[in-house]
């Protein structure tokens, strides 16, 4: 492994850690929206959350493409379909920051609960070690795993931590909009 990789698999775990951290923080406002932590949160991330999910999709894209085009390692099948809904995002929060237009919400979250969804899947397989469906013949396995920093942190998990803290910011601001 190159000084490179390693020094990237580092920057992303504190990164996945971030996100833990912040998932955290969110639910418990999620729990207490009535407190005076929970209303700050709560209103910190209804007013900047197009700034925020940009931020989050950008940050995943940049991860993703270091991994596959600077790194090296090439994604599996569920690698891709997770990118099918992180990669959209960027440029359709980039519009709605332009236009100052909430309502891409409504569609992030499903992009978002899809990118859940199979990232929570394909981070199970790989710390079971066995797939239940069969991956490309000619590709990667998607039981393969890259990464594992700390013992549990793995490319699909950093996707995992990067769809659930966007997808709790997507529902606590659309909750505060109601």
């Amino acid at each position: 492994m190159t000084p490179f990789a390693l020094v990237w698999d580092q920057v992303m775990s504190v990164s996945v850690f971030a996100g833990i951290f912040a998932s955290f923080g969110l639910i418990v406002a999620l729990l207490t929206p009535k407190t005076p932590y929970g209303k700050a949160v709560i209103d910190f991330v209804h007013k900047n959350i197009l700034g925020v999910a940009f931020f989050i999709n950008f940050a995943a894209l940049v991860g993703s493409l270091v991994y596959s085009n600077v790194i090296g390692y090439p994604p599996c099948l569920l690698c891709w379909y997770a990118r099918v809904a992180f990669y959209p995002q960027v440029i359709l929060f980039a519009i709605a920051i332009f236009k100052n237009d909430r309502k891409i919400i409504d569609y992030a979250i499903g992009l978002t609960a899809f990118g859940l969804l199979i990232t929570g899947f394909h981070s199970m397989i790989q710390w079971v070690g066995e797939s239940p469906i069969p991956c490309s013949a000619d590709g990667i396995s998607c039981v393969t795993r890259q990464v594992f920093t700390y013992g549990f942190i793995t490319i699909p998990f950093m996707g995992f931590i990067g769809f659930l803290v966007l997808f709790l910011c997507l529902y606590l601001s659309k909750r505060q909009a109601k």
